[in-house]
């Protein structure tokens, strides 16, 4: 019979078999008096064992234990507060410790239960606790899975607004960070991205990349850089062989997001999507100037997204208006972002500065 689950046993140095530690785990039943044939099994090649030690508690059901963390998902190197919320109805709370992979974390002893924990690999960390309280008796413990995602940092360099922000090239981070897609399957198997963990990217007709096979609840996010704060509108390159369609587009701050546009996607083709259309929502919204970050939230399924773009329609007032001083030779964009020669006459982006051409 297995006593315990599984215990990982954590890579403390790599190559390097010198350095030991302690970690934990709980029987799953338990021990009967008098004696026994224990067996170590090995699950996991390339550990040292030096000892096992089994302590006798005595598990009270009436403690009760649960587990937050915050911010989750974490990010790798960044830190993280592990709070346990621990209570009894007949003592009062004497310990909790806090478990990572089963190595202790943090023996606590007064309230409030916390942890503060920064995690080093993307991937699923398994937190666990237990409560001991004032007369010895100790919890069941309890589990939480808590999601670890690289950096958040723009795929293909952060987007200038006014502009362009191609759907497929949403944040690098993971899972529940710079997007969300309803399972781990890639349909479109395209190999534009290492990192899209079930998004499905696909070669569209047009030649480019789109998102594809959008479900319900999926969401991107994509750090912009709004160089001229204003009212906008939205305009995108959308498909859909069906009818009832449809995304959001938003803006993320402190971790909310407000929704600016709803772009409804028209069926462009009888169960096909080959087919690409524009569509536009020229409500006009403020985005103010700096770095942001754009959210596209799927309200109706089965669209493809091509491109969305942000076009500045009421500038708010410009900060720094320079005389020109172009050479003829640099980039000029108009308010809008898109680009111009030499002869256009008005208010100018070069070099990301607003100026006047005359």
């Amino acid at each position: 019979k297995d006593l315990t689950k599984n215990i990982a046993v954590p890579c403390l140095t790599s190559n390097d078999w010198n350095t030991y530690s302690t970690v934990h785990g709980r029987l799953n039943i338990p021990l009967e008096a008098g004696k026994q044939i224990i067996r170590i099994n090995i699950t996991g090649s390339s550990c040292n064992i030096d000892k096992i030690k089994l302590h006798r508690i005595d598990v009270d059901e009436n403690i009760k234990v649960a587990i937050a963390a915050d911010p989750a998902p974490a990010t790798i190197s960044e830190q993280t507060t592990i709070a346990v919320d621990a209570s009894s109805a007949t003592s009062t709370i004497s310990k909790v410790n806090v478990y990572v992979d089963d190595v202790l974390l943090k023996s606590i002893t007064s309230a409030p239960f916390e942890a503060q924990y920064k995690p080093k690999a993307k991937g699923i960390c398994k937190v666990t606790a237990e409560a001991i309280d004032a007369d010895g008796k100790t919890s069941k413990l309890a589990t939480y899975n808590l999601t670890v995602n690289n950096k958040r940092s723009a795929h293909k360099g952060i987007a200038s607004i006014p502009g362009i922000v191609e759907a497929e090239n949403f944040d690098k981070g993971g899972e529940g960070l710079t997007f969300h897609d309803s399972d781990s399957n890639d349909e479109a198997k395209s190999g534009y991205r290492s990192d899209n963990e079930g998004v499905d990217i696909k070669k569209a007709s047009n030649g480019g990349y789109v998102l594809g096979w959008t479900s319900l609840d999926e969401w991107y996010e994509y750090t912009v850089d709004v160089k001229q704060a204003g009212k906008y509108s939205c305009d995108a390159v959308v498909s859909s062989g069906l009818s009832g369609s449809g995304f959001n587009v938003g803006i993320v701050e402190n971790g909310k997001v407000t929704n600016l546009w709803r772009m409804s996607v028209p069926q462009t083709g009888n169960n096909s999507w080959d087919t690409y259309k524009p569509i536009s929502n020229t409500t006009l919204k403020e985005l103010k100037e700096g770095k942001q970050i754009i959210r596209i939230s799927i309200f109706g399924a089965n669209c493809d997204i091509d491109k969305i773009e942000l076009k500045c329609v009421e500038p708010t007032a410009i900060n720094e208006i320079n005389a020109d001083s172009s050479n003829g030779k640099t980039a000029i964009y108009n308010i809008s972002g898109q680009r111009v020669d030499d002869n256009y006459k008005g208010i100018i982006i070069i070099n990301g500065k607003k100026m006047v051409k005359k």
